[in-house]
């Protein structure tokens, strides 16, 4: 007599920043992949907040598309939150774009920024002061 194979479920966990554990029993077979989503410290979460707001209000510009504005603050947003791991060099050079797009931003970055800072926010400020200082527009 042929053996019956029962069909298992499959399932799938899906989360960010999720913490948990996986029990698997009989014949099972798990593929796990772990990605750090966000390492933000208090004072990066409260600049991109402000950065975020400020982008949102500003004046409808014909030589600066709102989109590629928001595109570029979201790709240094998610460069920075990578905390120590992120790559200073990419920051530095969206920083210099996004102060040629609009200066003003990146005044508010630095205003920001102007308090005392700990860990990766004071590497993030220097990057912020030297792409400003550096950008002809700035």
């Amino acid at each position: 007599m042929a053996k019956t194979r029962t069909q298992v479920p499959s399932v799938s966990v899906n989360g960010q920043n999720a913490v948990g554990f996986i029990n698997a029993s009989g014949s099972t077979r798990v593929n796990l992949k772990q990605q750090v989503i966000q390492q933000s410290t208090p004072e990066l979460t409260g600049l991109f907040k402000r950065v975020h707001r400020k982008v949102k209000t500003r004046r409808a510009d014909p030589k600066v598309d709102q989109a590629k504005l928001e595109t570029q603050v979201k790709k240094i947003e998610t460069e920075a939150a990578k905390g120590s791991a992120a790559d200073p060099g990419k920051l530095e050079r969206w920083i210099r774009t996004l102060a040629k797009m609009a200066p003003d931003i990146v005044e508010v970055m630095a205003a920001s920024l102007a308090g005392p800072v700990g860990g990766f926010a004071m590497v993030f400020k220097k990057i912020v002061e030297r792409a400003r200082e550096t950008s002809p527009e700035a």
